[in-house]
């Protein structure tokens, strides 16, 4: 890839890490974008919870997995563990932090008496067991309540491809949509350079020129993603999109 975008330069020889580095800067924009590629979806991956010794009902912190981004389900999550086998997936719910701390830990917001906010407290007390909720925070997972034992959990979450440097010269990236990157990469080296010429050449690749039927690296990717989304699905009124 980097000889690629040499060659758009003027078959240019040099800039090889400053180039490289373009890339890495684009794939991790990408990967920070509010829609992400499947090829970057961790599917089913084996999240452990290990008990304290004694087993505690406080809530256990696990950290997040290597290069994670964000859940596969945003709103709901999908963290799960089967309780038998064989048998079902048990899905554990995903609570912000205060609603999982006032469910776990006995206060109630009752109602409002004028200016005063009425607090009941139910006085239970937890004890170790299953996870039944969970809190995904900055660097850790929160779980509710502490475990009772060693719990094999299942996890579905998109995580971060492999950088392109040193001697790693693929990545999903450029297995699954190479010109998106060459254009993005190289647009940016050209304005570094002050190359106008190279700046119109990688708009063009990036952007296309739909008078000559060419619709760019951009519009192929997010045309991908759109057909990945849909694929599949059966659309009728009134039913979920």
């Amino acid at each position: 890839m980097v000889a690629r975008i040499q060659e758009k330069m003027g078959f240019r020889t040099t800039l090889t890490s400053n180039i490289q580095n373009a890339l890495n800067d684009e794939q991790d924009e990408l990967e920070n974008g509010a829609t992400l590629p499947w090829f970057l979806l961790q599917e089913d991956q084996p999240f452990v919870l290990t008990p304290t010794i004694p087993a505690s009902a406080s809530p256990l912190e696990v950290n997040l997995p290597a290069n994670f981004i964000c859940e596969s389900d945003l709103q709901d999550g999908n963290l799960r563990f089967q309780q038998t086998s064989p048998g079902p997936m048990v899905f554990i719910d995903k609570l912000d932090y205060r609603e999982a701390e006032q469910f776990f830990f006995g206060q109630r917001k009752v109602f409002w008496d004028g200016d005063a906010e009425i607090i009941s407290d139910s006085g239970t007390v937890p004890t170790p067991g299953a996870p039944k909720a969970y809190v995904l925070r900055k660097n850790t997972v929160r779980f509710y309540p502490g475990p009772d034992k060693v719990y094999n959990l299942l996890w579905s979450f998109y995580a971060h491809d492999v950088p392109l440097n040193g001697g790693n010269v693929t990545n999903q990236w450029s297995s699954n949509f190479p010109w998106l990157l060459i254009g993005r990469a190289g647009l940016k080296m050209c304005m570094s350079t002050r190359d106008q010429v190279g700046m119109t050449n990688f708009s063009l690749i990036l952007n296309g020129d739909t008078n000559n039927g060419f619709y760019g690296a951009q519009k192929a990717y997010l045309a991908a993603l759109y057909d990945r989304d849909v694929g599949g699905r059966s659309y009728h009124m009134g039913g979920r999109l």
